[in-house]
């Protein structure tokens, strides 16, 4: 379960924003070079559309079952679509102790 806003400090909202938009790229960049929509993606994956706009908004968090329900969709693994958000080098400044 996501932890509530005020819960975080600054600079842990905006490392989750970073990450959010990191993965947000990857499944938005993924899904468009299948020439896929955004329905066409839920329906694979077994998701809302609206779950899938929210993701790729980068409002939204992400269960583990569904990291690896669009994956399978999407005929890739979850580590390769985490492997690609970590590439991303602002995400990458976040990970750093």
């Amino acid at each position: 379960m996501p932890i509530a806003d005020d819960r975080l400090t600054p600079q842990q909202r905006r490392d989750r924003d970073v990450r959010r938009q990191a993965l947000a790229a990857v499944l938005r960049a993924a899904r468009t070079e299948r020439g896929w929509t955004q329905a066409q993606l839920a329906e694979r994956a077994g998701l809302s559309r609206h779950a899938i706009l929210r993701l790729e908004a980068g409002t939204a968090t992400i269960s583990v079952d569904a990291l690896f329900q669009i994956a399978a969709a999407l005929g890739t693994t979850p580590s390769a679509l985490l492997s690609a958000v970590e590439a991303d080098p602002a995400t990458a400044e976040t990970l750093k102790p």
